[in-house]
């Protein structure tokens, strides 16, 4: 009987939070494995993200409490103890003794001693509970009596003092009316003064006008002589007009272009991982055996590629999981002011920051789904999650949200928001409102510009802009959809349907050197097409599954690929 009391103690110092020393409710679990009650945890963190462990002192980010883990045994075990206590009829004070009646005023099981203690208890509760509504009756009573007569008093002195301001307000008023009649007469007067002098004016003008026209009946008898000048100009103009398409061409073929690179790299086991490959190149049948091709320096480039005359470095960072540079759902990336990575986790709810040599720095937790980050030029990460877009300062604590956790079309509403993208020109932040059809422009102090309409059923995944030129990935259409910023009229589509060519399920699109690229992720493939609209082929990598994000930086390529739960990394492709 003794070890059995011992236990009945020892679950109900393990079933009470440390905090509140009460028995839990909803125990929520931090990082650093101690539980609290999600009520404890809410007051402890007030109005940040940063909580520090009472019991450990450990520190950590947390945006969204009710996202923290439930400790399921912990639950468990309140459970049992409550059967246990309800079977075995024990006393539910002391949970030593055993109980032979219950309360009349909250039903509690109880022992005797307990019992009588817990009504004495409860009678003292309600003597101070009555004595305290009489005092708050007394004090109401006289607050009341007080107040309606200062309410009286105002309410005299506010008449008295409208009365005088009714007597001041119809003195100015009656000066008021004296005044514009006076301005009145003025402007009259003066329009008069102005009108004589119009016609006075005119008559000179007309004046002027028949002595113009004498001199222009002199002027046509010469018109033969000015016709031979004429054709002789243009005869001297007709060899400059010539040499314009020659030099146009000459300044095409020396503009800086983009090259691609091939890249290859050994991994741990020493096989080969495969080339960065430029697949299905627009002219690749004219390409000579030089390198070079018909159509153009620009295309001979590309086609350098395709013949992998180079070799970079290429590697393959991550594996699935939820540790350090581990990924599940990769999708989304930016580039911070350190120059550090930011990368989100779809199915890992969070944001993982790494260097640029794949070191892990950090990971923010607290996440729905985030599908796209962008980092703005005053400091600010903006991230599409669930149905709203949070803006993080450079410290990663909440300034703005704007959206929800439900669905909507109007203003301040999304419906699963994806792509960001940020007008370098004037700092307009673009998201893709994917489910409402649309693309939503916010200011950069995060205040709701205007809506642009992309089409019935279009569901704009990512965009890009370019001199105020969006260029969007439609989920729907297969294609990428070109819209005027400033007129929000729609332009063309890329590829044009003349080509008989379409992007099987887009995702992410970057403008890097007038060349357009756009992640395919049924083709496995990155698609690179010129601003025009013109096709230059298709990057491939064999090891590609679905690939999502893609980042350039200086003269290297990163690409997320969802499927792989991995980042692929390509040194070398720009030059």
């Amino acid at each position: 009987m003794t070890t059995a009391i011992c236990s009945y103690e020892n679950i109900r110092q393990i079933t009470s939070c440390t905090l509140c020393n009460r028995t839990f409710k909803d125990p929520r679990i931090l990082p650093c494995g101690h539980t609290f009650c999600i009520d404890c945890i809410r007051t402890t963190m007030l109005d940040t993200t940063i909580m520090t462990c009472p019991n450990c002192q450990a520190k950590h980010s947390v945006v969204n409490v009710d996202l923290l883990s439930q400790n399921v045994a912990l639950m468990q075990l309140l459970h049992i103890r409550k059967i246990d206590i309800v079977q075995n009829k024990q006393c539910a004070i002391c949970n030593v003794q055993p109980s032979i009646t219950s309360c009349a005023h909250c039903s509690r099981q109880a022992c005797v001693s307990c019992l009588e203690v817990h009504r004495q208890e409860v009678i003292g509760d309600i003597a101070r509970e009555t004595m305290e509504i009489e005092r708050m009756n007394d004090e109401l009573k006289q607050t009341l009596n007080q107040t309606s007569n200062d309410f009286r008093d105002q309410c005299n002195e506010t008449f008295q003092q409208a009365n005088k301001r009714f007597e001041e307000m119809q003195k100015n008023l009656k000066l008021l009316n004296e005044r514009v009649c006076q301005k009145i007469q003025e402007f009259h007067d003066r329009r008069q003064t102005d009108l004589a002098r119009c016609v006075a004016r005119l008559h000179t003008e007309i004046q002027t006008i028949d002595k113009f026209v004498e001199d222009s009946k002199h002027l046509l008898i010469d018109v033969n002589v000015q016709t031979e000048v004429l054709l002789r100009l243009k005869q001297q103009f007709q060899e400059p007009r010539k040499r314009l398409p020659i030099l146009s061409r000459d300044l095409i073929e020396s503009t800086p272009t983009i090259q691609f690179v091939s890249s290859s790299f050994q991994m741990l086991n020493e096989e080969l991982a495969g080339n960065l490959v430029l697949d299905k190149p627009i002219h690749g049948n004219n390409i000579n055996s030089n390198g070079t091709s018909a159509s153009g320096d620009h295309d001979s480039r590309l086609a350098a590629l395709a013949s992998g005359s180079r070799t970079g470095k290429m590697e393959i960072i991550g594996q699935e999981g939820c540790g350090k540079l581990e990924f599940k759902s990769p999708a989304g990336m930016t580039i911070n002011a350190d120059g550090h990575l930011v990368i989100t986790e779809i199915d890992n709810n969070r944001l993982q920051i790494l260097t640029r040599e794949f070191t892990h720095i950090r990971t923010i937790i607290g996440f729905r789904e985030p599908r796209d980050v962008s980092f703005t030029k005053d400091k600010r990460y903006l991230i599409t999650d669930n149905h709203k877009l949070i803006v993080l300062d450079e410290e990663f604590h909440k300034v703005e949200v704007i959206g929800s956790n439900k669905s909507g079309k109007g203003r301040n509403m999304f419906n699963n928001p994806t792509g960001i993208t940020i007008d370098d020109d004037d700092d307009d932040i673009i998201v893709c409102d994917t489910n409402n059809d649309r693309l939503v422009i916010i200011s950069r102090d995060f205040k709701w510009i205007r809506d642009i309409n992309t089409g019935i059923d279009t569901s704009p995944r990512y965009a890009c802009i370019r001199q105020n030129t969006l260029y969007v990935t439609s989920g729907t259409k297969s294609c990428v959809l070109i819209f005027n910023k400033n007129t929000d009229q729609p332009i063309n589509t890329i590829p044009e349907l003349t080509l008989g060519l379409s992007i099987d399920a887009p995702k992410s699109i970057r403008c890097v050197r007038d060349l357009l690229f756009v992640t395919s992720s049924l083709s496995k493939s990155i698609f690179v097409f010129t601003i025009d609209g013109e096709y230059r082929g298709e990057l491939r990598h064999e090891l590609f599954a679905r690939p999502i994000g893609i980042l350039f930086i200086d003269d290297s390529l990163y690409v997320t690929d969802s499927d792989k739960h991995a980042l692929f990394h390509f040194s070398g492709v720009l030059q």
